[in-house]
Parts: structure tokens; sequence; C-alpha cells
């Protein structure tokens, strides 16, 4: 019951990224989101925090303002775009963060596209 959930593949690593990066929006904006930091912990499980964090002994912290993604993001939304086009930049934010954890993360390069059926 109060077990974590284990990530399988790198889709659902986009996925957990995605539905974080939603809930972060929605609760803080996108100037928080853009100053903050995506961590990738040794099981391959995506974490946000607000400030600066430096990557573990197992793990990969990557700061979005250094993602070109976000700094589109971030126009985007002092635009007052439409729900599509912020979709369109936050899937851009998505695949921004998976490359990064890609040229990061033995681990996260371990793990195959999609789970296994």
């Amino acid at each position: 019951m109060f077990a974590t959930r284990t990530i399988q593949s790198r889709r659902q690593v986009g996925e957990r990224a995605a539905q974080v990066i939603d809930r972060v929006i929605f609760d803080m904006g996108v100037d928080r989101l853009v100053q903050g930091t995506f961590g990738l912990d040794r099981h391959c499980r995506p974490h946000f925090s607000t400030a600066h964090v430096a990557p573990g002994r197992d793990g990969v912290a990557v700061a979005l303002a250094q993602l070109a993604e976000c700094a589109a993001l971030r126009a985007a939304a002092n635009d007052d775009p439409d729900p599509l086009t912020l979709r369109t930049h936050l899937d851009a934010v998505v695949a921004g963060l998976l490359r990064e954890f890609e040229a990061r993360s033995p681990r996260f390069r371990a793990l195959p596209a999609v789970a296994a059926a």
C-alpha cells in the first residue's frame, strides 16, 4: 500500500516528470519551475526542487534554467498561450529533461524505452 511505484522504463520516467511539471506549474507557476532543479535518484525516479540541488552519489541533477526548452516555455507563458501551445512547450521540456538524464545517467540509459508487457 505504501510502496513507491517502481520505474521500469524511460517512458515511465518521462510520464512521471510530466506529472511533476504539471503539478509544479499549477502550485507555483512557470517562473518557479524554471528556477528549480530536476533530479533523478538512483531508482530513476524524477524529483523537483525549488533550490539548486547537487547530484547525489548515484543520482543526477539538471538545473532547468539551463535548458533552452524552459526559456521557450517561460516566454510562451508570459504571452498567455492557449492550452495546446503550453502543452507543446511542456512536452519539449520533458524531452529536454530526458535528453539530459540520458546523457548523465548510466542507470537511465540501461532502462528499456518502454516497459515489458
